[in-house]
């Protein structure tokens, strides 16, 4: 029951991380339709959805199953989720550059960074209280 809890724990948190991603992405891209217009919004947008979606498909997949149920199955799709966030990413960078046209790409390019240094202080603060 130990180990069911600490799942249910760490996928409230991985959750509330990416709810975190979509709140700041909405903000940063709310600031940029307010100075710079809506292309640097737009792009920022992307870059956003660039992170949190694929982090999403990740969550979903490396908590489907407990490891006190089936480790093997816990991390075939830890790899799934892995393998499916790096492909995910990969397409949504590629769709963007070449079929959205204007593109603000730092815009886009620094939305990602900056979300992805909130996932990693996220998950830091994470194992810190743990």
């Amino acid at each position: 029951m130990n180990s069911d809890n600490e799942l249910l724990k760490n996928k409230v948190a991985a959750y509330r991380i990416i709810v975190v991603q979509v709140v700041i992405t909405a903000i940063i891209a709310l600031l940029l339709f307010m100075t710079k217009g809506k292309v640097h919004a737009y792009s920022a947008l992307l870059g956003g959805v660039a992170s949190f979606g694929p982090n999403s498909f990740f969550a979903r997949c490396a908590f489907r199953y407990s490891a006190a149920t089936s480790p093997s199955l816990v991390m075939k799709w830890f790899m799934v989720g892995e393998a499916g966030k790096l492909l995910m990413t990969a397409v949504i960078f590629g769709l963007s550059i070449t079929s959205v046209k204007p593109l603000e790409m730092p815009a886009m390019f620094l939305t990602f960074l900056f979300l992805m240094v909130i996932n990693m202080t996220g998950l830091a603060i994470l194992n810190g209280r743990q």
